[in-house]
């Protein structure tokens, strides 16, 4: 796939600023002594505009403004219900900033804007950096020079746009700190379905950036579980994509962690008309809020492909070999995570036969979290 070529962030700020030329010789001085490679300054106008390459090929640029940022930029995320419950005087925060810096981090010496974009696909050009690692990196660039530029003037607004949220400026300090993909870099949007049966308001997301780590954008339906738990499952299949070994939990898989506290199951919903392709979790369980849905397979009995039962497997032997091949390719993909493979079967009721060539009744699970011993 395809990762953003430019990560971008815009600091805004009540007062006009001055430190600009601090913000860039500090960034300077931390990466080349993490790094060890340094960054050349390749174009500067004190005080106003700085452009440095190195690092790997990533091209920097700093630009004060010393004025406030167009409104329209700011006007879907601040109607996000996800920024009224972080930061509900965000409207006045916007309406008073005075000026601002934008921060624009970037792969190689080509810069990417709709035209340059535009006659490189048309060519088929393929840019480099667009690997999940280099990715990773622009982020990190970009996570620490907004960092820096708040620390001798604390921002009052954030704007990330790689996931288009706005942040109070301390929020997004405590934030920044956590490794991508995080709420930093996943904008959930909130909307609502109603009310469950017995009274409860009802919640959906679906996200913005989360297709920026994996092929898709994630989708949870309206359910009566907290918001935020659902979106820390949203978090955590992310997880699970993009660590070490990662993958996609296939479609008709589910997932949750070793105690067996909750469970989610996966969809993989294709393109139609009105919409473009989704992952979909389903909540099966959540035991912290007493949650579980009528779909969710009890686990009476767990194995994986080294001990499947008898009754849940097909009679036809082509058929047990091609599902038992399945499910060593699934656990070996769970095992490279550190995570375990288990299918789960509800226990059979007395005297009742299985179909002759159908494994109903089971469920199969990914585990994340430490490794089974």
């Amino acid at each position: 796939m395809s990762f953003p070529h430019e990560i971008q962030s815009a600091l805004l700020f009540d007062t006009p600023v001055r430190h600009l030329e601090a913000v860039m010789r500090s960034f300077v001085q931390i990466e080349t002594a993490r790094t060890g490679v340094g960054y050349n300054l390749v174009e500067a106008k004190p005080g106003v505009f700085y452009r440095l390459f190195g690092g790997g090929e990533v091209m920097v640029t700093l630009e004060y403004v010393a004025a406030p940022a167009k409104a329209e930029v700011f006007r879907q995320p601040v109607e996000s219900a996800i920024t009224r419950i972080y930061c509900p005087d965000m409207p006045d925060r916007l309406r008073r900033h005075s000026s601002h810096i934008l921060i624009n981090v970037s792969h190689g010496a080509l810069s990417s804007t709709p035209e340059i974009d535009k006659m490189l696909d048309q060519i088929g050009y393929v840019r480099p950096g667009t690997t999940l690692e280099q990715f990773m990196r622009r982020i990190e660039v970009c996570t620490l020079l907004s960092r820096l530029a708040q620390d001798d003037v604390p921002a009052s607004v954030v704007h990330w746009t790689q996931s288009n949220q706005l942040f109070p400026g301390d929020m997004f300090e405590m934030i920044a700190q956590g490794a991508p993909p995080s709420p930093l870099h996943v904008h959930p949007y909130l909307f609502g379905g109603g009310q469950s049966p017995g009274g409860k308001a009802l919640a959906g997301i679906r996200t913005f950036g989360a297709g920026h780590f994996i092929d898709r954008e994630i989708l949870i339906e309206p359910s009566e579980l907290p918001w935020a738990a659902n979106y820390e499952t949203i978090l955590a299949f992310l997880r699970v994509a993009t660590t070490r070994n990662g993958y996609i939990i296939p479609d008709g898989d589910t997932f949750g962690p070793e105690d067996g506290s909750l469970s989610y199951r996966v969809r993989h919903r294709p393109a139609t008309d009105d919409d473009v392709a989704l992952y979909e979790l389903e909540p099966l369980l959540h035991r912290e809020y007493g949650f579980q849905a009528d779909s969710y397979v009890p686990r009476e009995r767990t194995f994986d492909d080294r001990s499947a039962p008898a009754d849940v497997m097909p009679a036809a032997a082509n058929e047990r070999a091609e599902l038992l091949d399945e499910w060593q390719a699934k656990r070996a993909l769970a095992e490279g995570i550190g995570g375990r493979f288990e299918v789960r079967a509800r226990n059979p009721e007395p005297g009742a036969t299985p179909p002759p060539s159908q494994p109903t009744g089971f469920g199969v699970r990914r585990i994340f979290g430490r490794k089974a011993g």
